[in-house]
């Protein structure tokens, strides 16, 4: 069953995991934003940004040896409220680091960079805000001790943006970045499965 809005416009507290289609069926096709200028535009928006990455991942199937280069995919902000007509798409990408490296370096790689390098010019080009963290399966995550750097460094991105896509900017605050009063989460968002 798909999560329903709350009556603030946001999805109750928590991170949400959806196939594909399921978020589009919510965040889309939901008879709530049959009226929507923008969501249709920025949903294909968002597949045509991703759409580089699968396309390396079919390049270079045989490097990858079944894995993908996004492990998963959080939207937060406002295309994941009630709002009809969002004016883009918040995206947290988490890239399988070894993965991206048996892709590096190889023809068409360069996209594994240009993806992330510049925020304001994939909003201008496909409407999505997106944000890169190194994704890597870690073992032994009770045991802290052991984190390698690369490990303690995805854990810290990780739980800056889960903390992020829970909080909600308060009204009239003049400045809009993250706050001490702003810190409490205020809101769930979605994790997508690709």
């Amino acid at each position: 069953m798909l999560p329903s809005f709350a009556a603030n416009g946001f999805l109750p507290l928590g991170r949400y995991s959806l196939s594909v289609g399921e978020a589009e069926d919510m965040l889309v096709r939901a008879p709530e934003f049959q009226g929507s200028d923008t969501r249709q535009v920025l949903w294909d928006g968002l597949h045509n940004y991703l759409e580089p990455f699968f396309a390396l991942e079919d390049l270079y199937a045989d490097a990858l040896d079944g894995r993908t280069l996004i492990h998963r995919v959080w939207l937060g902000g406002s295309f994941v409220s009630a709002k009809t007509d969002p004016g883009n798409i918040d995206a947290t990408l988490l890239i399988d680091v070894e993965a991206e490296r048996a892709v590096r370096g190889r023809p068409g790689s360069k996209w594994l960079t240009t993806a992330f390098q510049s925020r304001d010019n994939m909003l201008r080009k496909y409407g999505v805000s997106p944000v890169r963290v190194g994704y890597r399966p870690v073992g032994h995550v009770f045991r802290p001790e052991r984190f390698t750097a690369e490990e303690r460094t995805y854990f810290m991105e990780r739980g800056v943006w889960d903390d992020w896509w829970q909080r909600c900017r308060l009204p009239g605050q003049a400045d809009r970045s993250p706050s001490h009063e702003s810190a409490t989460p205020a809101r769930g968002y979605l994790e997508v499965r690709l």
